[in-house]
């Protein structure tokens, strides 16, 4: 599939969670995001000092079709696509386990997120937030080996093989 392909299609099947996507269409579509998400950014660095709303906009537009198209990509190896909502699971496991995460993070969005009943600090803190992290990390890269597994041969469970040569 070749790269203006993959990105058509992901457009075109933004809403759609049902069937399979292979992998070049996955990655061609990670790809566009990725040097899209780059080049606004550095253009809008170049014009206002630091990347800002357009990389945000991009972003919220991009969400969904990049969502689907990893859905069924994660269909097409034989896994679940909510699958793909493991990481956010670490994340939301995180804040519920330390309280308000953001506040030590990024205190300055303390109003929006106040700080946790209890004063965790130095080396609690610090094990807490590095397990999350580690957590994090060790989710995000079983996704991407899972993305980057063959496709499962025949139909499977999610559908017919999206065979395209």
């Amino acid at each position: 599939m070749r790269p203006q392909t993959a990105i058509k299609t992901g457009f075109a099947n933004a809403l759609q969670f049902q069937g399979r996507s292979r992998r070049p269409e996955y990655w061609w579509f990670f790809a566009f995001v990725f040097v899209g998400a780059g080049v606004i950014g550095a253009i809008e660095a170049l014009l206002t000092g630091e990347p800002g709303i357009g990389v945000r906009v991009f972003q919220a537009i991009i969400f969904v079709p990049f969502l689907t198209v990893g859905w069924r990509r994660l269909q097409d190896t034989g896994r679940p696509g909510w699958y793909l909502l493991i990481p956010v699971a670490v994340v939301l496991a995180t804040w519920l386990m330390i309280g308000a995460a953001p506040a030590y993070v990024m205190p300055e969005i303390a109003v929006l997120s106040p700080p946790p009943p209890l004063d965790l600090t130095g080396t609690v803190r610090n094990v807490l937030l590095g397990s999350a992290a580690f957590a994090q990390a060790a989710a995000g890269l079983v996704i991407v080996w899972w993305m980057s597994r063959p496709s499962e041969r025949g139909e499977n469970a999610f559908g017919p093989e999206p065979r395209v040569r």
